[in-house]
């Protein structure tokens, strides 16, 4: 309730996943926007708040010397702070925006790690293609031999 606003002439009464906690908060204190909260959602609110915190302080140690000898780690760890402080705030007040940013920060992030990690995600498709091929020469040698026993069984005289 202590979330509820008015839209368009009308009070709209949000759920509890749905309100915004500082709304709650300032209408009711931090006891009642923990409570609206919930849980799951406050762990999730404590834990990317403490994530963009450690990525803050991360970022800190970061020279324009450690930056040009490592950009894909820099690339990361920068991504990875700003997904986590857009994912903070998508809990604490989830509107379009701050999904939005979220959802942005999420997929530049995930970019980032495919450009820090790309030679580990190259070998590991080289196994993986590797695996596949030996899986299949096996399967095939296998389907052969079914088939020539299904072919025995069916002509016996031949």
């Amino acid at each position: 309730m202590l979330g509820g606003y008015m839209k368009n002439g009308n009070f709209f009464m949000p759920a509890a996943s749905e309100a915004n906690l500082l709304t709650v908060a300032k209408n009711g204190g931090l006891a009642n926007a923990a409570k609206a909260a919930g849980a799951m959602r406050g762990l999730g609110v404590v834990g990317s708040a403490g994530a963009t915190v450690w990525g803050v302080a991360n970022l800190a140690t970061y020279d324009s010397e450690k930056i040009s000898k490592d950009p894909a780690k820099f690339a990361s760890d920068l991504t990875g702070t700003a997904f986590n402080g857009s994912l903070t705030m998508a809990m604490v007040a989830p509107t379009p925006v701050t999904v939005g940013l979220a959802v942005g920060t999420g997929i530049a992030y995930g970019g980032a790690l495919i450009w820090d990690n790309h030679e580990a995600i190259g070998k590991g498709i080289g196994k993986a293609t590797e695996w596949a091929g030996d899986a299949a020469g096996e399967v095939g040698s296998k389907i052969s031999s079914g088939a020539k026993s299904v072919g025995k069984f069916l002509n016996p005289f031949d």
